[in-house]
């Protein structure tokens, strides 16, 4: 008796312990404004495109290689921001925009204006979202019917 009240006790403890772990490391997560919330940092970029296309000019903002190091902060209610390495900050109105394989980044510049006022915006289609990372992965018109892609890695 008074061993499986032991293995008893023992069990219960393992499952305790694994239930109320941290989900600091939770992997393939959905992509939610609270899944996004936080400040990320542009870790990484990688351009698809063809060796002779010239990406010039990113967000309406500047060349891609601008958004290396840049910091964003994604609050839950869609406000946020991002800051370049340069110090050139905006602040954006952002949210997801469909579910699952589907699921985009979509933000707005704000430029002092009310979200509501502001008509144009980007999409980034979000990818391998977990508590410390994801990517988001920008379309680039190539002409002729043929797209790019500029893959940002944000890291927490």
């Amino acid at each position: 008796m008074k061993k499986a009240i032991h293995v008893f006790l023992c069990t219960l403890s393992v499952f305790i312990i694994t239930s109320c772990s941290s989900s600091k490391n939770a992997t393939n997560l959905k992509a939610t404004n609270g899944n996004l919330n936080g400040t990320w940092t542009v870790s990484n970029i990688s351009v698809d495109v063809p060796a002779n296309f010239k990406v010039t000019d990113v967000f309406d903002e500047g060349p891609y290689q601008d958004f290396q190091g840049s910091t964003w902060d994604l609050i839950r209610n869609g406000k946020g921001s991002f800051s370049l390495t340069n110090g050139k900050k905006e602040d954006i109105y952002w949210s997801i925009n469909g579910k699952g394989e589907d699921a985009q980044l979509q933000f707005k510049k704000l430029n002092g204006m009310k979200p509501k006022n502001v008509d144009d915006g980007y999409r980034l289609q979000l990818q391998n979202i977990n508590s410390n990372s994801f990517t988001a992965k920008s379309p680039v018109d190539l002409g002729n019917g043929n797209t790019g892609y500029i893959t940002y890695t944000f890291t927490k």
